[in-house]
């Protein structure tokens, strides 16, 4: 039995050589991951934000109101007494967008919308990657794919 174990260079060199080769396929594929991904995360942001809007309205039996900040990329749900209850911000690259919502939305006591009506999160570098929220007068919100 030797008494030096170990790696020799040459399965050093093989290793790293695999590694690379794996990280030139891995790379490409995920970036072209990463801004679908971050649009999807953006739509579920202002689906949580909708979902917690009307289930404050609902418990609280007041009404509350999703305020969209389409300049801002940014979104924010205000109690009836106008406590900000919660605000949200859009990643760097993502867009909300107007689309027939409009800027302002409130829910009643029984989780009613006074607003039915789209928006739309993009990736701002590629119009290819977007989202549309659909909210329903019922205060039903649902993502639709492309």
């Amino acid at each position: 039995m030797r008494k030096d174990s170990g790696f020799t260079l040459i399965e050093l060199m093989v290793v790293i050589g695999i590694v690379g080769i794996l990280s030139a396929i891995a790379i490409p594929s995920y970036f072209q991951w990463l801004p679908k991904h971050r649009v999807g995360t953006a739509a579920r942001t202002v689906m949580s934000a909708v979902e917690f809007a009307r289930i404050n309205a609902v418990k609280t039996n007041a009404n509350v109101t999703l305020n969209f900040d389409f300049g801002n990329e940014s979104l924010t749900v205000v109690d009836s007494d106008g406590t900000t209850l919660r605000t949200r911000r859009m990643p760097n690259d993502v867009d909300l967008q107007f689309d027939t919502l409009p800027a302002s939305v409130t829910f009643n006591g029984h989780g009613f919308s006074d607003e039915s009506g789209d928006v739309v999160v993009e990736n701002t570098n590629n119009a290819t990657f977007f989202r549309r929220i659909n909210l329903t007068l019922g205060g039903n919100a649902s993502i639709q794919f492309q």
